[in-house]
This record gives C-alpha cells, structure tokens and sequence, in this order.
C-alpha cells in the first residue's frame, strides 16, 4: 500500500492529535514536520508558560509536556498508516540547560523499535534556530501499544 491511497498523512494524524489532547492545544504547540522517521513539534515561548517570571525562562513542565506529546506522534509517524493508541509508560528526561526567554524550542521525536506490546522513543529538544547546537533537553520514553480493530475499539 503506498501512501498516496491513504486518504490522510502523516501530519493529518500528528495535528489530530494535537487538535484533540487539551493541553496540547493549550500549549499552542504546532507539528513542524511529520515523517517515518520521526516528527518535529514546536513549543513557543509565551509569558504564561514562564516558570520563573524573575528569569522569563520556559517552564520545564511545558517543555516535558511537548516532549511527551511529540513521543506520542513519533509513534504514530512510524505506525502510519495503521493507528494505536500508545500510553506512556516510562519517561526519563534530562533537562541540560534553560533556553533563552523569549525562545521557542524544537523537539524531535523518534521511535527507533517497535515491538509486539511496547515502543521506544529517542527525543531531542532545542531552542528554535539552534536545532546544530546544544540540546536544552534530552529524553528517552516507552509506551504501550494499544491496537484499535476497524470498529475503534481496544483490542489485546
């Protein structure tokens, strides 16, 4: 099956996801780019995302949350076309240093191995333009692979 039969992309099934997990939206967060080998997601600065107002530097829950989120679309960019839902099991991130006030961050997500009941995702975020330089956050993540049969139900 190739791609062009499919009637929606990989960015169609990144951006539903976005449109419909509230903090998501909340976050303003946008897909930058979605393909097999993983998916970009931007987080924009904003005051009310501000975790010290004395520093004016991005809350690192905001940044965990786009990370998480981003993981979630790595896996459906590499599941495409097929959909699962995929439930976070493990999160580890190291946050490496604060961004810039003022700067968005970048993360890409990408799930480098799949297996029957779990998958693995590397994620990598920066300050937006300098996606060459130093990560602000590193992480790593599994979750569980959660098979949805045609009529939308959870199957084992």
């Amino acid at each position: 099956m190739t791609d062009s039969k499919i009637p929606y992309t990989r960015m169609d099934v990144c951006n539903r996801s976005l449109e419909t997990v509230k903090h998501s939206r909340n976050l303003g967060m946008e897909v930058l780019s979605a393909e097999e080998e993983g998916v970009r997601v931007r987080l924009p600065w904003r005051e009310d995302l501000v975790g010290n107002p004395d520093t004016g530097v991005l809350h690192g829950g905001a940044v965990f949350a786009m990370m998480d989120q981003a993981g979630g679309m790595a896996n459906s960019c590499r599941l495409y076309p097929n959909f699962e839902i995929t439930p976070t099991i493990d999160f580890r991130v190291d946050h490496l240093h604060a961004p810039t006030p003022g700067k968005a961050v970048v993360c890409h997500a990408s799930c480098y191995r799949l297996t029957d009941h779990v998958t693995f995702v590397r994620l990598t975020t920066w300050e937006e333009g300098k996606e060459d330089g130093e990560p602000v956050a590193t992480g790593l993540a599994t979750y569980t692979r959660m098979k949805i049969d045609k009529n939308g139900r959870v199957v084992s």
